[in-house]
């Protein structure tokens, strides 16, 4: 699990370009409460998350090793993955953020987010 953890850190990162993106598609809302994310969107959001976290590691080591172009459009690739990745799993990206922005500030979402992370659904 705390692969995991570690790895999830990093993924908001990952999709900061495409969450940018997202965010400024739509109006600014204020990030839902604990009780107000459905056990599914959980579970949903959790799989996204270990399949992201999965092609973050992928691309981790090319990334070291690249020279500025290539970093660049291993980006491009790995966020393109990364989005692919959350669709997959039946959420738009800014459902995706929304519950990753409501992880980080809550405590009790994000143990439901990491123990579905973990079962990888």
């Amino acid at each position: 699990m705390q692969k995991i953890i570690a790895l999830g850190a990093g993924v908001v990162l990952t999709l900061a370009p495409v969450v940018a993106f997202a965010q400024s598609a739509q109006p600014p809302s204020s990030a839902p409460s604990a009780a107000a994310i459905p056990d599914d969107t959980i579970n949903k959001a959790g799989a996204a998350l270990h399949d992201v976290a999965q092609v973050k590691q992928k691309y981790l080591g090319q990334m070291e090793q690249a020279s500025p172009a290539q970093k660049q459009t291993l980006s491009a690739q790995a966020n393109a993955e990364a989005v692919q990745a959350i669709q997959s799993h039946g959420l738009s990206v800014q459902q995706y953020a929304s519950v990753i922005r409501t992880a980080q500030n809550d405590p009790q979402v994000k143990q439901r987010l990491l123990s579905a992370a973990d079962r990888g659904q």
